[in-house]
């Protein structure tokens, strides 16, 4: 067997989005990735060591990807790994509740003449449908063995971990008609004849390659980088075909015969997709038996409930309201909750360090009372409650329902449905909200989104510090929500102008409903929370220090010498408008300033909404230059600097002196 560069064997997780991926190479694994219950999880390509036995493994977690045909850019991955990586097994994950639909991806796994195991993954999920899978049969057709499992509840996966060890079956590859094979061939000769260097240690990729190339009508970039020579004759020999098939007519237009109802259901650009599918259909009608009637499970029944659209949406609705609702008082408790534990530690560091010792120890306490007792009354229970809610959304599925309800709405603002995902991710934490913006099928959807991400939307650290903002200077919420619904509105208007219509219609797959695994949701708020103990508290402590330094060597009232411009352009002293640069570190870095000045509510509410509508943090900037490229991001980053600009000159104006 071929090996990883330091000697494991590499297996590949490949399988359908929402199929428990990522819940299986935890299991594997050990490594602790977050999973959810809404496709785009596993956008990128997650990697892993694991040991059965005495052995090693590598483990690769591919996107998830409905089939290989390299349409989007998680299928392209996948074949690109699957084609070029030296893979020795392939775990192949399917839903055992929607068998006919996945086994369409497992035959095209199958071309590639490569050890397979099919992992019947949910088989709970099954039983509670009334579906019975004979797991023997299956296998007899595929020609490799089928392993039923349940990762949520570690039901089969030891048989699992044995099968890793023992089985290699390669399978049997599908074998279609005549016409369609005549036509797989005479691509491999010709892909032999005019490319004689081709890797002919991977058979498995030039029958492979045929196939992509029959049913494609363009390659993608890692084929034309990988076989330089092929480019140029790719779009002759499909002509060659196209003509030696009856179509001479077709040379000039072979391109748009996706569109054509001559060349539809005949060519064997569609007779390979055609009998893919009746083959999968088959093989699932030998295996499967379903019972007349289902088990009317409560989950079904809620689920009955919840996708009729006026119910669901009114469900939807009041749960994301109740939702809003218990993270406001989950801070609001917790903050009196923890104030009230730390009031005799303040007071006794105040009366016994402060009062007597030096200016460092007094500087050090101030800074302990802020950088520690504000984030773990305010922040913490802030980030908490998000991750929590979150996570409840994602693994009892409801969220992407949410997608669905609110899609019409959305669709006004020229967003498409699934762009409430990011959103509500977002205010978690905005850098895997950026991540997950991957799901948008549209290269302008998926900007405007980064960009109501990278300026609108703000992260539970710096919702929960705004808040404390907002209680010490009582400041007006009210101005500041209607200033960033404002700007949601307008640059979701402005932005958006150049998205087509079309573009926005949504198709998107909707997991069942299921109660969610309160392991799997502590598990997922505790990775997530793992950011605020190594990132957040030391940098907010750390900035704490700072900021009581520079307000007792009275550096910040430098910058009082701003005044006659901040004071009379935006109504807010010179420090605060320090504050709303230092967003471009991170945006709950200026509530801090904030907090140590003396404003009063007017100020303090001109502030929080030029912060709040700022420029995005740091890793925020990093990842939307990596995702979108240097020309969008910088596009994002020039609106940033303008918003608040012109929030603030407008709230100057406007709110009463």
């Amino acid at each position: 067997m071929m090996k990883h560069s330091d000697g494991k064997e590499i297996i590949a997780l490949v399988g359908q989005p929402n199929v428990g991926k990522s819940a299986l190479m935890n299991y594997l694994t050990g490594i602790k990735t977050v999973v959810s219950n809404y496709p785009g999880t596993t956008v990128e390509v997650l990697e892993a060591d694991m040991r059965l036995a005495d052995r090693c493994f590598h483990v690769i977690d591919t996107p998830g990807t409905y089939t290989l045909h390299s349409d989007t850019e998680e299928q392209r991955v996948t074949q690109q790994i699957l084609m070029e990586t030296p893979i020795d097994l392939i775990l192949n994950i399917t839903d055992a509740a929607n068998l006919d639909r996945h086994l369409y991806l497992t035959l095209q796994l199958l071309d590639f003449n490569l050890p397979i195991i099919v992992v019947l993954n949910q088989i709970d999920r099954a039983r509670e449908l009334g579906i019975t899978i004979d797991s023997k049969r299956l296998s007899e057709e595929l020609g490799v063995p089928v392993v039923p499992i349940s990762v949520m509840l570690e039901e089969g996966l030891e048989d699992l971990r044995q099968a890793i060890l023992t089985q290699r079956e390669r399978g049997k590859p599908m074998c279609f008609s005549p016409r369609v094979e005549t036509a797989i061939t005479e691509l491999r000769s010709n892909i032999r004849l005019r490319i004689p260097d081709i890797d002919q240690a991977n058979m498995h990729t030039e029958r492979t390659l045929a196939i992509h190339l029959l049913e494609h009508d363009q390659l993608d970039e890692y084929i034309v980088k990988r076989y330089p020579g092929l480019e140029s004759v790719v779009e002759s020999l499909q002509h060659e075909m196209a003509k030696g098939y009856g179509y001479p007519d077709c040379n000039d237009c072979f391109r748009e015969c996706a569109l054509c109802p001559v060349m539809e259901q005949q060519h064997p650009i569609f007779l390979t997709c055609l009998e893919r599918t009746e083959r999968a259909r088959t093989i699932a009608r030998q295996s499967v038996k379903a019972e007349d009637h289902r088990r009317n499970t409560p989950a079904e029944k809620i689920e009955n409930i919840i996708d009729r659209p006026l119910a669901g949406m009114l469900f939807l609705l009041l749960a994301l309201y109740l939702s809003v609702k218990g993270v406001i008082l989950a801070i609001t408790g917790t903050e009196e909750l923890v104030t009230a534990l730390m009031n005799p530690i303040e007071e006794w560091l105040q009366n016994n360090i402060a009062l007597s010792a030096g200016g460092f120890w007094r500087i050090m306490v101030r800074a302990f009372i802020d950088g520690i007792v504000l984030p773990f009354s305010v922040v913490l229970p802030a980030m908490i409650s998000v991750y929590i809610i979150t996570g409840l959304w994602e693994d009892s599925g409801l969220l992407p329902r949410l997608s669905m309800v609110l899609d019409r709405l959305t669709r006004l603002l020229r967003l498409p449905g699934q762009a409430v995902i990011p959103f509500l991710l977002g205010f978690g934490c905005r850098a895997p909200a950026v991540l997950a913006t991957r799901i948008m099928s549209e290269p302008q959807e998926r900007f405007l989104v980064v960009a109501l991400l990278s300026i609108v939307v703000p992260c539970a650290a710096s919702l929960g510090i705004m808040a404390g903002v907002v209680a010490k200077f009582d400041a007006n919420i009210l101005a500041i929500g209607l200033s960033m619904l404002a700007v949601f509105l307008f640059l979701t208007y402005f932005l958006g102008r150049k998205i087509e219509d079309a573009s926005l219609e949504l198709v998107m797959e909707v997991p069942p409903l299921r109660l969610p695994n309160l392991k799997n949701i502590l598990s997922k708020t505790w990775l997530r929370m793992s950011g605020f103990f190594s990132q957040v508290l030391p940098l907010m402590f750390f900035a704490s220090v700072c900021i009581r330094i520079l307000l007792e060597i009275n550096v910040l009232q430098v910058l009082a010498g701003l005044n006659p411009v901040t004071l009379t352009l935006f109504g807010i002293p010179g420090e605060a408008f320090a504050g709303v640069a230092i967003t471009v570190v991170q945006k709950y870095l200026a509530p801090m300033v904030l907090l140590n000045l003396p404003l009063t509510a007017r100020e303090a509410t001109i502030a929080c909404a030029m912060v709040a509508l700022s420029f995005p943090c740091l890793p925020v900037s990093i990842l939307a230059l990596r995702e979108l490229g240097g020309k969008k991001f910088l596009q994002i980053f020039a609106i940033a600097a303008a918003v608040p600009i012109i929030v603030g000159l407008i709230l100057n104006l406007l709110l009463p002196v």
